[in-house]
């Protein structure tokens, strides 16, 4: 069957439909998803999209973290590509604890083993293959853990280190939207019907824009101009 004569995607049944009707439903709708693109399709092509973008981000940002420390080993003063301003200035954090989370483990690593993993799941949703619900649930675990991560780092970079990492935030601005095309997609597969979960699986960018503008407003409210001089 052509693209054009693609059939009409399932109806969604009544609220107080069978529990069969639903996951009929639910089923049929994600084979209806596999076959034709959708949303599914976009979630694919995100997820290599973010995993391409935060891979470079946490490629760069630990080439910079070696740079720095050859620096500081031949005694010079650090100067890095990515020292913007006197906020927007990686040299201020790239050094600091929080860089290190687990102990002398630097973060850019983290994003290194994991961005890839990403990357290849999208790549096997647009090749068609249906990945397992473990899968979905280990995803899951991974963009919850790599939301909370940011958020506690977004809080320490701007009020404790008082400065910004550009190849930080170049990972905020994909972890922010992984986490919530990821969490609507599994709230519609898991818990689809729920009043509660409709409200994120619905309006999933309406979260994306709104988590984004938080952090921009929270970021620009504390340094002010001092951001773009």
């Amino acid at each position: 069957m052509s693209r054009l004569e693609e059939p009409a995607a399932p109806i969604e049944p009544e609220a107080d439909a069978s529990d069969a009707a639903w996951q009929a439903y639910t089923a049929a709708s994600l084979a209806h998803e596999r076959q034709y693109g959708g949303p599914g399709r976009i979630l694919g092509i995100w997820l290599v999209v973010a995993g391409l973008v935060g891979l470079y981000a946490a490629c760069e940002l630990t080439l910079d973290k070696l740079s720095y420390w050859q620096q500081i080993a031949q005694g010079q003063t650090p100067t890095l590509s990515c020292s913007i301003n006197a906020v927007v200035n990686c040299g201020n954090v790239i050094n600091t604890p929080q860089a290190s989370i687990f102990g002398n483990l630097p973060n850019p690593l983290i994003g290194i083993a994991a961005w890839p993993v990403v990357a290849a799941l999208g790549v096997l949703l647009l090749s068609g293959v249906r990945l397992r619900s473990w899968h979905w649930l280990a995803l899951q675990v991974g963009v919850l853990g790599a939301i909370v991560m940011v958020t506690w780092l977004q809080f320490e970079t701007t009020f404790r280190i008082n400065a910004l990492c550009p190849w930080c935030m170049v990972t905020w601005a994909v972890t922010i939207p992984t986490f919530w095309a990821v969490t609507g997609r599994n709230l519609r597969r898991f818990a689809y019907g729920n009043p509660i979960a409709k409200l994120v699986y619905d309006v999933v960018p309406v979260w994306i824009v709104l988590h984004v503008a938080i952090v921009f407003g929270v970021i620009q409210a504390h340094f002010g101009s001092r951001l773009w001089s």
